[in-house]
């Protein structure tokens, strides 16, 4: 039987971004120790780092060697679904013990990071060696970079960072000087990518800690189809210090369709936020109505913002009325709420993890539950995402809806 012939890994063209195939990376029969090793040399400029990135290839290496490119086999992952979110560490969260910041001191976290004792798992110093610090620190300034940061009594005492080029987050790493402040900031990232509709976090290595949150090695194939889904959506180049708002768009009169698409237009004008997503358009029967009247077109999209939510309320309320939006009280005589048809309709549905019963402003919608044309776009969006106060994701309220009216998917996203 012949030999099998190694592999050697590739050595980069400093003048080209050009990598090779993440199925070429080394196994432990080419080399023991060094499977998943791919290229070595090149630069680390924002431009090729994402190129690796949406290519499943991250760099990593000590000081004083080459830069070392891997594409691991098996890859770790972690589901959105499948975060194990403990009773004790959902009571610190919930405690308000601890504040989570994103993107306002990331150089503070990378240098942490790269202070973090890693002889418990077999590492002998750092690979956060400042040429990396310095390259995240640029990836950061253009937008890609970003870090999810734990305070404790005004100090940073823990956090985490890590790359997103598409709707996933690539972790590289985590610290904290206090107990559980990076655990506190890693369930900010999931609740950040479940309302934000992300596939899944990368979490390149298998590490105890990350397996005890829930991270599970899938095989590299699987993971690169996956990052092709996750990368069909680009995320836009910005900082993460924004609000996320979650909003229903609602129409019954008109051009359904144009409506809602300028509603869209307007709100992001509106909300001065960087990019939004939404979901497919859906028709349904009018819900609440005592007459026949035209069916609803509805969405659900997601913005960002840097208002609050009154503001939100009040910028809502103002594109409503431009397009058209005239509110009556329709009288009832029967104690229940009566609805009339309008030209736009927009509800705010989540603000972050903000609960807040106002007398003018209910967050969470209080009956997101009930509306089955609100749920399906919503469960095309953020499925995964945990409801304030209920307990429950968006896909459990829909499999649990009490309304069982015909709701169909007619159009492409708005």
């Amino acid at each position: 039987m012949a030999r099998r012939k190694p592999k050697y890994p590739y050595f980069l063209d400093p003048d080209s971004l050009w990598f090779p195939k993440p199925s070429e990376a080394l196994t432990d029969e080419d080399a023991d120790g060094f499977a998943g090793l791919l290229a070595i040399g090149g630069d680390l400029s924002v431009n090729r780092l994402i190129a690796a990135y949406s290519q499943g290839i991250f760099p990593w290496y000590s000081e004083g060697t080459p830069i070392f490119w891997w594409s691991l086999d098996p890859r770790m992952v972690m589901d959105l679904d499948g975060f194990r979110f403990s009773k004790s560490l959902r009571r610190t969260v919930k405690s308000g013990r601890f504040e989570v910041r994103v993107d306002t001191c990331f150089e503070q976290v990378i240098r942490s990071c790269a202070t973090v004792d890693r002889t418990a798992y077999g590492q002998d110093g750092t690979w956060i060696v400042e040429d990396m610090i310095e390259a995240y620190i640029r990836l950061h300034e253009a937008g890609l970079a970003h870090s999810f940061e734990t305070f404790l009594d005004g100090s940073l005492v823990g956090g985490l960072y890590g790359v997103s080029t598409g709707m996933f987050f690539s972790g590289e790493s985590m610290f904290h000087t206090v107990p559980d402040a990076s655990k506190v900031a890693f369930a900010k990232l999931v609740e950040f990518c479940r309302i934000n509709g992300f596939h899944f976090i990368d979490a390149q290595q298998p590490t105890p800690h990350l397996a005890s949150l829930g991270a599970k090695p899938i095989p590299r194939t699987i993971f690169l189809e996956r990052l092709k889904e996750a990368l069909k959506v680009r995320i836009q180049a910005e900082k993460w210090d924004y609000h996320t708002v979650v909003l229903s768009f609602g129409s019954n009169m008109g051009d359904r369709e144009r409506t809602i698409r300028e509603a869209a237009v307007r709100v992001k004008e509106c909300l001065g936020g960087f990019g939004s997503w939404s979901s497919p358009f859906y028709e349904s029967d009018p819900w609440g109505f005592d007459e026949p009247v035209e069916g609803f077109y509805n969405c659900c999209a997601v913005f960002h913002t840097k208002l609050s939510p009154h503001e939100v309320l009040e910028a809502l309320h103002d594109v409503e009325n431009s397009l058209g939006r005239e509110r009556h009280e329709v009288p009832s005589s029967d104690g229940k709420r009566h609805y009339e048809s309008r030209p736009i309709d927009i509800d705010i549905l989540f603000y972050d993890s903000l609960q807040l019963d106002d007398p003018d402003l209910q967050i969470p919608h209080p009956r997101l539950s009930q509306r089955r044309f609100v749920l399906e776009p919503l469960a095309r969006l953020c499925p995964h995402y945990e409801c304030p106060g209920t307990g429950k994701t968006v896909a459990q309220l829909l499999k649990e809806c009490p309304d069982h009216s015909q709701v169909k998917e007619v159009l492409p996203e708005c």
